[in-house]
């Protein structure tokens, strides 16, 4: 797409008119240089006839995630709103979900030989 045409200050915040409708979480990823003036474009369109609130979405891999995180981003889906972020937040925040998962595997794994092991002592007994 050529530059200057109006991605961010028109399509971006058309296509969120149309797509945040509630049933679905709208995120508008963008270059870290350009993270401030698409989150001011964003309010800017967002604040007058049609509201919306635009939410930032920064995220680390050494954040702890809690149900606050999940509730604040469901709460943004329901009430329409735009999340603004940059694709290192969406990495880190996509490998920290397969870390848990790792995580949650492996404990379910030990879990599992745990169980295994000591029906096989009631089994010797």
């Amino acid at each position: 797409l050529i530059m200057g045409a109006g991605k961010t200050t028109v399509v971006c915040p058309l296509l969120a008119l149309m797509l945040a409708d509630g049933n679905r979480l709208v995120t508008q990823v963008v270059p870290r240089a350009l993270l401030e003036f698409s989150r001011y474009i964003m309010r800017e369109r967002f604040s007058a006839l049609t509201r919306k609130p635009v939410y930032t979405f920064k995220f680390d891999r050494f954040r702890t995630v809690t149900p606050d995180t999940y509730r604040k981003l469901v709460r943004a889906r329901n009430s329409r709103a735009i999340v603004v972020t940059t694709p290192v937040d969406v990495k880190a925040f996509f490998l920290k979900y397969v870390e848990i998962i790792h995580t949650l595997d492996r404990s379910h794994t030990r879990a599992a030989a745990l169980i295994d092991v000591g029906a096989l002592r009631n089994q010797a007994k």
